[in-house]
Protein backbone atom coordinates (compact mmCIF):
# COMPACT_ATOMS: atom_id res chain seq x y z
CA UNK A 1 0.00 0.00 0.00
CA UNK A 2 1.69 3.10 -0.87
CA UNK A 3 1.86 6.35 1.05
CA UNK A 4 0.95 9.51 0.21
CA UNK A 5 3.55 12.59 -0.30
CA UNK A 6 1.67 14.33 3.03
CA UNK A 7 2.18 11.33 4.90
CA UNK A 8 6.18 10.62 3.68
CA UNK A 9 6.23 14.72 4.36
CA UNK A 10 4.99 13.90 8.25
CA UNK A 11 7.20 10.87 8.53
CA UNK A 12 10.34 13.23 7.68
CA UNK A 13 9.15 16.14 9.77
CA UNK A 14 8.76 13.62 12.63
CA UNK A 15 11.75 12.11 12.07
CA UNK A 16 13.90 15.44 12.46
CA UNK A 17 11.85 16.58 15.14
CA UNK A 18 13.27 12.80 17.27
CA UNK A 19 16.52 13.14 16.03
CA UNK A 20 16.93 16.94 16.87
CA UNK A 21 15.49 16.45 20.00
CA UNK A 22 17.29 13.15 21.35
CA UNK A 23 20.74 14.20 19.60
CA UNK A 24 21.02 17.23 22.83
CA UNK A 25 19.21 15.41 25.35
CA UNK A 26 22.41 12.71 24.87
CA UNK A 27 25.19 15.02 24.56
CA UNK A 28 24.06 16.96 27.23
CA UNK A 29 24.33 13.36 29.72
CA UNK A 30 27.63 13.24 27.63
CA UNK A 31 29.01 16.21 28.14
CA UNK A 32 27.92 15.81 32.13
CA UNK A 33 29.50 12.74 32.55
CA UNK A 34 33.17 13.24 30.50
CA UNK A 35 33.70 17.28 31.24
CA UNK A 36 31.96 17.47 34.35
CA UNK A 37 29.44 20.11 33.20
CA UNK A 38 26.68 20.82 36.11
CA UNK A 39 22.84 20.56 33.59
CA UNK A 40 20.24 19.57 35.26
CA UNK A 41 17.72 17.75 33.56
CA UNK A 42 15.27 20.60 33.04
CA UNK A 43 18.13 22.78 31.25
CA UNK A 44 18.97 19.43 29.10
CA UNK A 45 15.30 19.32 28.08
CA UNK A 46 14.83 23.02 27.19
CA UNK A 47 18.24 23.16 25.09
CA UNK A 48 16.36 19.73 23.23
CA UNK A 49 13.14 21.39 22.99
CA UNK A 50 14.79 24.53 21.17
CA UNK A 51 17.06 22.74 19.02
CA UNK A 52 13.98 20.64 18.01
CA UNK A 53 11.67 23.14 17.51
CA UNK A 54 14.37 25.31 15.00
CA UNK A 55 15.15 21.83 12.94
CA UNK A 56 11.72 21.02 12.54
CA UNK A 57 10.91 24.71 11.26
CA UNK A 58 13.67 24.08 8.81
CA UNK A 59 12.33 21.08 7.97
CA UNK A 60 8.77 21.86 7.59
CA UNK A 61 10.23 24.90 5.24
CA UNK A 62 12.14 22.61 2.91
CA UNK A 63 8.51 20.53 2.61
CA UNK A 64 7.40 23.86 1.35
CA UNK A 65 10.20 24.27 -1.37
CA UNK A 66 9.48 20.98 -2.20
CA UNK A 67 6.06 20.91 -2.74
CA UNK A 68 6.24 24.56 -4.30
CA UNK A 69 8.17 23.47 -6.61
CA UNK A 70 5.78 20.74 -7.64
CA UNK A 71 3.11 22.75 -8.07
Amino acid sequence: MPCSKFVKSLARIGGNFGVAFFSPLIGGNVADTVFNVEFTLNQILVVSLLAAIFTSGLAVSREAVDYGKSK
